[in-house]
């Protein structure tokens, strides 16, 4: 069976120092995560991609609310289901450069021996995306799933950005599709860097089988 290194999200606008949505940090580990990307351990080397139409329902101004401001979500197909969520400042838009993977990554990806592609989510403005599978409904799924099992897959490393939002959340998904899961700690940044923060998502990673190494 093989091995996946799934690259979450390394866009211009999730990267300082000029990105709508910059992770701190997130600029340091585009290299290590490029290095990473050449070992020959992986059966396939997968980049996410946020992808993001102007009206998607993330982002703070389509709501006429602040950045960072509070919002439940309810599902699009089931009026009765909600998500607590938080609004966020426009970023990936499709086909502006605060989308573009990190030029360093694409010039590494198209040069890989192993097989590869970028999977794009977020697409649908009336959803929010975290996982790289499915929306955070789990009624839209993404071609990540299939591309893994085309290559036969059982087992994922997990890096990017942000560690507490999209890896964590991809982390998960692909923990409950049974594939065999690691977050490398050392190639992803996060948001939140509190002690309090890093507990509870450690404790969320345990209850999900996931490893964080």
């Amino acid at each position: 069976m093989g091995k996946a290194l799934i690259i979450v999200d390394l866009q211009h606008d999730f990267l300082p120092p000029h990105g709508s949505l910059a992770v701190p940090g997130g600029d340091e580990i585009v290299a290590p995560i490029v290095e990473l990307a050449k070992d020959d351990r992986w059966s396939v080397v997968v980049a996410t991609q946020d992808w993001h139409p102007r009206d998607h329902v993330s982002f703070a101004v389509n709501h006429n609310v602040p950045e960072f401001s509070e919002f439940v979500y309810t599902s699009p197909i089931r009026r009765n289901e909600t998500q607590a969520a938080t609004l966020w400042p426009v970023h990936c838009v499709q086909g502006t450069q605060g989308a573009e993977l990190a030029p360093e990554l694409v010039h590494t990806l198209d040069r890989l021996e192993c097989d590869h592609h970028v999977v794009q989510k977020g697409f649908l403005s009336d959803r929010e995306y975290y996982s790289a599978f499915h929306d955070i409904w789990s009624d839209h799924h993404t071609q990540l799933h299939g591309l893994l099992q085309k290559h036969g897959v059982n087992e994922v490393s997990i890096v990017g950005v942000a560690l507490d939002f999209c890896v964590k959340s991809t982390a998960v998904s692909a923990a409950n599709l049974g594939y065999r899961t690691t977050i490398l700690k050392d190639y992803t940044r996060g948001i939140a860097t509190d002690a309090k923060a890093q507990c509870n998502l450690e404790q969320e990673l345990v209850q999900n089988d996931i490893l964080l190494k």
